[in-house]
């Protein structure tokens, strides 16, 4: 008969688990937020004859073993029935060293080591001498994402004022005072402009479909991608600080803003 896992091996799987599937990318969990298991036991080496990857020389006590079994999602349990050995292994491996102390020191060294090079990328910016040190367009090194995204926020928003003040110079009723302006310095008769209907004159309404439609809408969708990016970012920050409280506030502040312009974003037509 078919010995099952002893209640210390679901402990343990579970714990190295992370209450997540084995399988990259899925964050499916093994128990929901009412305590109830929606998830399944997966076996690399089959429990019984004919099972995926059954090893006959396998004993009973090696198939009910930690090694040879790992929590899955019913999805990737199925999707997973056709790997061989060491590809299930290498899952099983690669999901609970996140969750185990050797997995988590190891990621601990890996993100101080990756905060050593990021410092001394930027000192050495920093730390840079220009020839033309007076003309040279500097930044500010200690900007975080926060004030990054507000300096660019800041800029697409100095671009839209810029082409405003360009749409107000484009209007038929400036681009016609200019014009009489222009006419009467010259001695000209203005009069005989006048006599050409609007369609045929290249003074009327210039560039309108690029002022009042193109424009708008680039901008508006300019500024959702970059709110939409600014969520991302701070989602995949708090993934390596997932108990940064300041991280958290930060998030929900901008998946606001977020939601808020993208609710009320369509296009000018």
């Amino acid at each position: 008969m078919r010995k099952l896992p002893s209640a210390e091996t679901y402990k343990l799987l579970y714990v190295r688990s992370g209450n997540e599937c084995a399988f990259l990318g899925c964050n499916h969990p093994i128990f929901n937020d009412d305590g109830l298991y929606i998830a399944q036991l997966c076996h690399i080496k089959a429990a019984n004859v004919g099972g995926q990857r059954y090893d006959k020389n396998q004993t009973d006590e090696q198939r009910r073993a930690p090694e040879n079994l790992l929590f899955m999602c019913h999805r990737h349990h199925k999707e997973t029935d056709s790997f061989k050995e060491e590809k299930l292994l290498e899952i099983k491996l690669n999901h609970e060293s996140q969750f185990t102390e050797s997995g988590k020191q190891l990621s601990k060294e890996m993100i101080e080591q990756i905060s050593k090079e990021s410092n001394y990328y930027w000192s050495r910016q920093k730390d840079k001498v220009f020839e033309l040190d007076d003309l040279k367009m500097k930044t500010d090194f200690n900007f975080n994402e926060s004030a990054l995204y507000n300096e660019i926020l800041e800029g697409i928003n100095l671009i839209y004022n810029y082409c405003e003040t360009c749409s107000q110079s484009d209007s038929s009723e400036t681009l016609e005072n200019d014009l009489k302006s222009l006419f009467d310095k010259a001695g000209l008769d203005y009069s005989k402009i006048e006599k050409f209907p609007y369609y045929e004159n290249p003074f009327v309404s210039r560039n309108w479909e690029y002022h009042n439609i193109g424009l708008p809408n680039l901008f508006s969708n300019l500024r959702m991608k970059l709110f939409q990016l600014r969520v991302k970012t701070f989602e995949t920050l708090i993934k390596m600080d997932p108990v940064n409280k300041e991280l958290k506030l930060s998030l929900e502040q901008y998946r606001k803003e977020f939601e808020e312009h993208y609710d009320n974003s369509y296009h000018v037509d």
